[in-house]
């Protein structure tokens, strides 16, 4: 089985920031290295979403199963970890279910859920909408929240995810 990791975002365009680890491209570029499967980056040059998006998804299509590497910023008050999944696959709800829990297990972090995502006017809807096999999007704690974030462990994190993907 052939499983993807993508960092999401890129250097030029590091999404949320978090005043305690730094950017999400910054945590989810240290955190990949330390994976056991093809790691992914998308390319700076191609303006606009949609477009890396598309790009992504074929540079994917061979692959069973990718994840997107994120993390959540808001209010100081959010917290949790989710994970976002294309409402009709079955397996990506029953992967994100089970990386919920684990955030839940080994961080304790409040447990968001596997969230299905359906429409294009939802965040995250072109990785999910285009990839080929089974896409989810990872988001294991707020940036924002100063107790998620200070939880936040590369190692175990990195581990959670060589565990979850060694399960597939």
């Amino acid at each position: 089985m052939k499983v993807a990791v993508v960092v999401g975002h890129h250097k030029l365009s590091k999404g949320a920031k978090s005043p305690y680890l730094g950017s999400e491209w910054d945590v989810m570029s240290k955190v990949a290295k330390g994976l056991k499967c093809d790691v992914l980056f998308h390319n700076p040059d191609l303006r606009g979403y949609t477009a890396r998006q598309k790009a992504m998804a074929k540079r994917t299509k061979h692959y069973e199963y990718v994840f997107e590497l994120h993390f959540n910023a808001a209010t100081p008050q959010a917290n949790g970890c989710e994970a976002l999944y294309w409402f009709s696959n079955r397996q990506g709800k029953k992967i994100a279910k089970r990386f919920c829990d684990l955030c839940e297990d080994v961080f304790d972090y409040r447990n968001r859920g596997a969230k299905p995502l359906h429409s294009k006017n939802q965040r995250g809807y072109g990785f999910l909408a285009y990839t080929h096999g089974t896409a989810i999007i990872l988001e294991p704690f707020f940036g924002s929240n100063q107790k998620d974030a200070l939880k936040f462990d590369y190692e175990k994190y990195t581990n959670l995810l060589n565990n979850l993907i060694s399960t597939l």
